[in-house]
């Protein structure tokens, strides 16, 4: 009697291995013969790739100054999830992040008031450039693209956007600001400092020409802080990140009367906008003049 179930055991175990085999077998199905992450840009917790490709490639890619024309070698992976998704704005921060570990710099970024889902990025390397993009594809979906292009190509020359164009832009704008009463844009600082990266002048030139369109508006500006530092020191940070962009804004053509800087939340409580974002918000009235100076 204890041989046969001995042997019944023996069965059942076999059985509950098999299928513990299948079912891993069938999670790592999932993935593209021959895929694998970027070894800078990792997927986000809970994704798989569905597919994977590359050669060479010639590309439009946004910058924040209209848009350039570059070919290289290009390789491309859609990641999927089959459970509760990250919002764009979630994947977008990670990107973010990513892009800054990796010393790199954002060259454009979709609005995410207007549901924006792709963001650019620039890696620069010895005798080339790699050209990172992410969008988010669809509620589940995000595709990254990456581009290696020489540094100097002959004949490559930014396309410049049409004033008809940022008219829209900024009507655009302003319908968000009516909507939502703010806006946000990429700001990217070098951490630990108040040096302000580029690709932040063509989206704040826009807020100038929003600022001239309606003379009511009055924004306050709220920006981030780095969150390793010492409460003291994030509230020094906080105030010397908030008059470079006060500058930077005004240096643009945006009136430095209706604009204040925001140092109500510089503390290790978090920081007052999203990492690598100024945040404007539309307020009714401010005691002039209460910006940076």
């Amino acid at each position: 009697m204890f041989y046969k179930v001995t042997k019944v055991t023996k069965a059942i175990k076999k059985a509950i291995l098999v299928v513990a085999v299948l079912q891993v077998s069938s999670a790592w199905a999932y993935e593209v013969a021959g895929s694998r992450d970027h070894p800078l840009f990792r997927r986000s917790p809970g994704y798989h790739i569905v597919e994977y490709g590359g050669g060479e490639r010639a590309l439009t890619i946004p910058t924040g100054k209209g848009s350039i024309f570059l070919a290289g070698r290009w390789t491309e992976i859609v990641y999927h999830t089959d459970a509760k998704p990250f919002s764009s704005d979630e994947l977008g921060h990670r990107f973010l992040r990513s892009l800054q570990n990796a010393g790199g710099e954002v060259v454009f970024r979709e609005n995410p008031g207007l549901g924006g889902s792709l963001v650019v990025g620039k890696l620069a390397r010895s005798g080339r450039d790699v050209w990172v993009t992410q969008e988010v594809t669809a509620l589940r979906e995000y595709r990254l693209s990456f581009l290696e292009a020489p540094k100097h190509q002959p004949g490559v020359s930014p396309l410049s956007v049409p004033d008809n164009e940022k008219e829209a832009q900024v009507l655009d704008l302003l319908r968000i600001v009516e909507r939502v009463g703010s806006l946000e844009f990429a700001a990217h600082f070098a951490p630990g400092s108040s040096k302000l990266l580029t690709s932040y002048q063509e989206n704040f030139s826009k807020v100038a020409m929003l600022m001239e369109k309606d003379p009511s508006l009055k924004f306050r500006i709220s920006t981030y802080t780095d969150s390793d530092l010492k409460p003291a020191d994030q509230r020094t940070l906080l105030r010397d990140r908030g008059k470079v962009l006060f500058d930077a804004l005004t240096a643009l053509g945006s009136d430095g009367n209706r604009l204040e800087v925001d140092l109500s939340v510089a503390d290790a409580s978090g920081p007052t906008a999203p990492r690598d974002v100024v945040r404007l918000t539309s307020v009714d009235s401010l005691d002039p003049p209460l910006g940076a100076r």
